[in-house]
């Protein structure tokens, strides 16, 4: 089935740059800049991967080791740190957590990241420079409004780059690439499509649908519409999230508490938003206050029902932050929404499902947000919102 929203989705598909390399040369500096291989050339493994130093001598991963040796004698052969490399792995998956709680892990260093309604392009740069800052290595990334297309736009801009496909260009990048480039099509199909003169993805999408079957079989309306730029796809999580959260740090601090609460409301509908995108609603609210001092404290609060409306979530922490009576000039704020559970479908049982008029609200806020990219829609309390070019982040 297809998916309603599909036009409106915002995909990221962020790739780090040869990834087990990368981490040796930033934990050995005396590697940089050298031909780092990490395999065995004396055994019968293959190469896990290689900087791109190395490359340049036709170095490539899945190579067989003692190919890579004839290639490049000189090459830094490293045998693979598995337990570090998913450390940082870690580390890379909790920058993506405070972005979206909608994370698709495809490998240790791969993952796909849904952030529908939300500035895609800003984010992924947001991204790679968390990586880069905080973990020393870079990361390549693409985004589109599906998930193949993100992933080529990451592969067509490596190392290091940044690449957006809209829906209206995509037609024009997939054309001239060859067949082997959409998923699902290895050596073998490819010679196949080879031997019917079609090398181009371009060439496939002018195929009948009955020249299809008989090609793909099962597979023919997969094949066929990724050839035309249609993936409906989801993004599916790798894990539940236990949190989601936003905070704002702003260039001058703040000691308004109309502005603080402008400042709320913003966060407020950013939280709501992801929280009703990934279908759930949260037990607990809470805010986090820093001050210009660095001392931070943290205020919470259960509910006796679980919400997801910009609304209710703002209700309650403009509360907590009254409640906190900030008395010092502050630096970071944040809203986080905890205890998340699953929001129920609208058909449930009345007895069985709490909806507020709130709820019917949000939904047209966000049907509006998917379709324009931000939000259009305002809680009235953002307006009081001091202009600030503070960054907006996340957690969860």
């Amino acid at each position: 089935m297809s998916d309603p929203q599909a036009d409106y989705r915002c995909i990221i598909h962020i790739d780090a740059d040869a990834f087990f390399a990368s981490v040796e040369q930033r934990d050995n500096p005396g590697l940089r800049g050298k031909p780092v291989i990490i395999g065995n050339p004396h055994s019968r493994g293959v190469v896990s991967t290689c900087s791109y130093e190395a490359r340049v001598y036709g170095v490539r991963s899945a190579m067989p080791a003692s190919q890579a040796y004839r290639l490049c004698p000189h090459g830094i052969f490293i045998k693979p740190r598995m337990e570090r490399y998913k450390q940082v792995s870690d580390a890379m998956f909790d920058i993506f957590d405070k972005y979206s709680p909608v994370i698709e892990k495809v490998s240790i260093d791969e993952a796909y990241i849904d952030v529908t309604g939300e500035d895609g392009v800003g984010i992924a740069e947001s991204i790679r420079r968390d990586i880069k800052r905080e973990l020393g290595i870079t990361a390549s990334a693409g985004v589109s409004y599906c998930k193949f297309l993100a992933k080529l736009a990451s592969h067509s801009c490596k190392p290091d780059g940044l690449r957006h496909i809209m829906k209206e260009e995509a037609r024009d990048f997939l054309d001239s690439l060859p067949v082997s480039r959409l998923p699902g099509i290895g050596p073998k199909t490819q010679s196949k499509l080879d031997a019917l003169g079609i090398s181009t993805i371009g060439a496939l999408s002018k195929m009948p649908e009955a020249w299809f079957v008989r090609v793909f079989g099962k597979a023919a309306k997969r094949f066929q519409d990724m050839a035309r730029g249609i993936d409906n796809e989801p993004v599916t999580p790798w894990r539940e999230p236990k949190s989601i959260s936003e905070e704002n740090t702003f260039d001058d601090d703040i000691d308004s508490m109309d502005c603080l609460q402008g400042q709320l409301a913003v966060l407020a509908q950013n939280v709501a938003f992801r929280l009703r995108k990934s279908r759930l609603k949260c037990r607990t609210v809470g805010v986090k206050i820093r001050y210009h001092n660095f001392s931070t404290i943290t205020r919470e609060h259960t509910l006796s029902e679980a919400v997801s409306s910009d609304a209710e979530i703002f209700h309650r922490a403009k509360a907590l932050l009254e409640a906190a009576a900030p008395d010092k000039p502050v630096r970071l704020l944040g809203i986080v929404a905890k205890g998340l559970v699953p929001a129920r479908s609208r058909q449930a049982s009345l007895f069985e499902f709490h909806e507020s008029p709130w709820d019917r609200v949000s939904r047209s806020m966000d049907e509006l947000r998917m379709k324009y990219g931000k939000p259009v829609v305002l809680l009235g309390p953002c307006l009081k919102s001091r202009a600030s070019d503070g960054k907006e982040e996340g957690t969860g």
